[in-house]
C-alpha cells in the first residue's frame, strides 16, 4: 500500500500574511486592556482594511478560504476583536459595490439571527443568515443593545427582510472556517501560556509543571487542539476546491474547535487560578473571545444540523 499524505501547512504567502498581521497585532498593543475604553478601537480596524485581511476572499483582496483561516489563527491568537466573522460572511453574500466600504473598515457588517445580531449597534449593514438562506435586513423599530461577556456590543430585537442574498452555502461555511480558526489560535495562546506558567511557577520545591495532574491535562488539550487545526486547514481547502463535502466540513472543523477551544480555555481558568478571572489577566479576554465566537451563526445546534445531513441520518 502506497502512503497517502496530505500537506496541511500554509504556503509561504500565506506565512508572510501571518507574520504581517502578527506585527500589526504587536504594534497595536492587543491586550486584555485594549478594547476595554472601546470594543472596538477606529485605527487598529481600518489597519487591518489597509493590510487587506478584510477583503481575503473577495475580488478586492484576493485570496480564499486558506488565507481567511491563516489570518484568523493569528488574530485568534491575539484576542483582536471586531466582527471578523461577520465581515467574511458578508463580503460572500454581498454584491462588489457592497463590500468595498466593508473591505476598507469605514463600515461594519452584522451577521446574525434569531434576533441576535453582533455589533449591530455599530453596524451600517445587518444579514440574517440561517439554515434557510441569507437576507439583508433592517430592524423593525429600535433595536435594544445587548451586553455580552466579551465586551461585545450586540442588537436584539425583530427585522424585517428587504432582500434575499445569494451564496448562503458559501458564506456559512466561510464563516464556520474562520470562526474555527480563530479559536483555534486563541486556544493555542491560552495552552503556550499555560504551559509557561506551569514551568515557572513552584510549588513544594518543583515546577508545578513535573505534576502529573497538571502536565497530562496541558498535554491531552494541546493534542485535541492540533486535532481542530487540521480539521480548520482540511476544510478550508476544501472550500477552496468547491469540493461537495466542504459545508459539512466547515461544519465539523467549528464543532471540533469549539470542543477543544473551550476545554484549553478550562484548563487555563484551573491552572491560573483566581488570577485566570480577573479581566487584567492574560485568560478571562481570551476565553471570552472563545466564547463569544463559538456563539456566532453558524450556532452549534446549526452546524449539528448540517452535520447529521451530511452523514444522511435521515435515510
Amino acid at each position: 500500500m502506497v502512503p497517502v499524505s496530505v500537506d496541511l501547512s500554509y504556503d509561504n504567502e500565506q506565512v508572510t500574511l501571518q507574520r504581517s498581521i502578527d506585527g500589526f497585532c504587536h504594534r497595536c498593543g492587543t491586550s486584555p486592556e485594549f478594547a476595554q475604553t472601546d470594543p472596538l478601537p477606529v485605527n487598529f480596524w481600518l489597519g487591518l482594511g489597509d493590510l487587506g485581511v478584510l477583503g481575503l476572499g473577495t475580488d478586492i483582496g484576493g485570496g480564499g478560504a486558506l488565507e481567511i483561516a491563516a489570518a484568523m489563527e493569528t488574530l485568534g491568537y491575539h484576542g483582536a476583536p471586531g466582527p471578523l466573522v461577520g465581515t467574511f460572511a458578508a463580503t460572500a453574500l454581498l454584491d462588489t459595490d457592497r463590500t468595498d466600504e466593508l473591505v476598507s473598515g469605514t463600515t461594519l457588517a452584522s451577521v446574525g439571527g434569531h434576533q441576535l445580531y453582533p455589533w449591530a449597534p455599530k453596524a451600517s449593514v445587518i444579514i440574517e443568515l440561517d439554515n434557510e438562506g441569507a437576507w439583508l435586513v433592517e430592524p423593525d423599530g429600535d433595536m435594544e443593545e445587548y451586553e455580552t461577556t466579551g465586551g461585545e456590543p450586540w442588537g436584539r430585537g425583530p427585522v424585517i427582510r428587504t432582500k434575499r442574498l445569494g451564496f448562503a452555502e458559501l458564506a456559512v461555511a466561510r464563516a464556520a472556517v474562520a470562526a474555527a480558526a480563530y479559536v483555534v489560535g486563541a486556544a493555542h495562546a491560552l495552552v503556550e501560556l499555560s504551559t509557561e506558567y506551569a514551568r515557572n511557577r513552584v510549588q513544594f520545591n518543583k515546577p508545578i509543571a513535573t505534576f502529573q495532574a497538571v502536565s497530562h491535562p496541558l498535554a491531552a488539550a494541546a493534542t485535541r487542539l492540533n486535532g481542530s487545526r487540521i480539521l480548520v486547514r482540511s476544510a478550508a481547502q476544501r472550500l477552496d476546491r468547491g469540493a461537495d463535502e466542504a459545508l459539512s466540513s466547515a461544519a465539523i472543523a467549528k464543532l471540533s474547535a469549539i470542543a477543544s477551544g473551550t476545554e484549553a480555555a478550562y484548563r487555563a481558568h484551573q491552572l491560573f487560578g483566581a488570577m485566570g478571572f480577573t479581566l487584567e489577566g492574560p485568560v478571562a479576554f481570551r476565553s471570552h473571545r472563545i466564547r463569544q465566537v463559538g456563539l456566532l451563526v453558524p450556532n452549534q445546534r446549526q452546524l449539528r444540523t448540517v452535520v447529521a445531513g451530511g452523514l444522511n441520518l435521515s435515510n
